[in-house]
């Protein structure tokens, strides 16, 4: 029996090897199609692949592109792709439109590279179509000056330089005073911007500070001050593998603080409100609104705060003058990133509800109170 058994396994894993050993060559230029089945090899995951090989040179740049209208697409590109992905590889799963998979891939020597069609679900059956396209020679990078409340605009693409991450990317050179305090915005309605702050050295830029989703929506919202020389550079990217399209970079002054005024809201009532620069902020920057909830002393009331364009945070306190005394606060208790938050008013009235954002964002709001139900907490 134990023999049977040894020959089995033995059986088994000569079978699998073959299946992981089977590699389709593809050529730049050329578009294949395949499929995933129950029979395909599996990665370290569990996941099915189809393997594929390319033969370059050290230093071509190609562009690899699946796509599959039957499961969400995997890519993995390296020297060794498949079963697992060490070494020089890279991965991705949704860098083209919708679940579809694109990635950029420098080779690091002459030879060949292998190329694993995969998918993010165990299960995943069906046709895929894989794309290998080449790219231009590496750009160098071209730093360009920004001033200051001047908003600068520009590209990524795949003619943009590309970071050690092989990820398009743009630099801004910034000069001010020394110690200058600066807000950087960087938008795009094409790709998730992400905006780094730091400096040259050499040819190489050092990242001193990053902002992914300070701003509104997606967009990225840094606050930050300049050193002794008053100098710095600015990193324009995402951190999508494979950022396309136009952004908008601005380097401002901080906003001037703005007066606190309280909003009244009734239970009952919906309201809308925006966060944005004509509204107080705290010491972190990040911008709020307040509101005196219209309601019985001692009543129990249920807040709800939800936005697309940032994620809603409540809390519940006093002011005195500026400062604020929190009581309680929710981020995502209302179901997705709605913020929902159960309060008792206050028989003086001194309760104050802060609607704002966490991490910074800024965009539009609705607000909602409602008396709480008998027995909720």
């Amino acid at each position: 029996m134990t023999t049977r058994n040894a020959l089995a396994l033995a059986l088994l894993a000569a079978l699998a090897a073959g299946a992981a050993s089977a590699q389709t060559p593809i050529r730049a230029g050329q578009a294949v199609d395949g499929s995933l089945s129950a029979d395909s090899p599996r990665a370290d995951d569990g996941t099915p692949y189809v393997l594929y090989t390319f033969r370059g040179r050290a230093g071509d740049r190609i562009r690899v592109d699946m796509e599959s209208s039957d499961f969400d697409a995997y890519l993995a590109v390296g020297t060794v792709a498949a079963p697992g992905c060490p070494g020089d590889c890279r991965t991705d799963d949704d860098g083209g439109e919708g679940f579809n998979s694109r990635l950029s891939y420098t080779l690091p020597a002459s030879g060949q590279v292998q190329i694993r069609a995969n998918s993010v679900g165990a299960d995943a059956t069906g046709a895929f179509t894989l794309r290998v396209t080449e790219l231009p020679p590496q750009a160098r990078p071209t730093v360009r000056p920004v001033r200051l409340n001047q908003a600068a605009t520009g590209n990524l693409d795949d003619n943009t330089a590309t970071d050690d991450n092989d990820r398009p990317y743009a630099l801004y050179s910034f000069e001010g005073r020394a110690d200058q305090p600066v807000v950087i915005r960087l938008d795009s309605t094409d790709f998730d911007p992400l905006v780094e702050f730091g400096r040259m050295q050499g040819d190489s830029f050092v990242s001193e500070a990053s902002d992914d989703d300070g701003g509104s929506g997606l967009n990225a919202r840094l606050s930050t001050r300049l050193g002794a020389s008053g100098n710095a550079t600015i990193k324009v990217t995402s951190p999508s593998s494979s950022p396309r399209g136009a952004y908008t970079l601005l380097v401002s002054d901080p906003p001037r603080p703005q007066p606190i005024t309280v909003a009244e809201v009734s239970v009952g009532e919906s309201v809308r409100g925006r966060l944005d620069d004509s509204d107080p902020f705290d010491a972190e920057e990040i911008r709020f609104d307040v509101y005196r909830i219209k309601g019985n002393p001692g009543q129990r009331v249920v807040a709800r705060m939800e936005s697309q364009d940032l994620d809603p945070l409540l809390k519940w306190g006093t002011f005195d003058g500026e400062r604020f005394s929190e009581d309680a606060r929710d981020d995502d208790s209302g179901g997705g990133n709605s913020a929902l938050l159960t309060v008792t008013l206050d028989a003086d009235g001194e309760g104050r509800l802060v609607a704002t954002s966490y991490g910074g964002g800024e965009g539009a709001y609705t607000l909602s109170v409602v008396g709480a139900p008998r027995g909720g907490n």
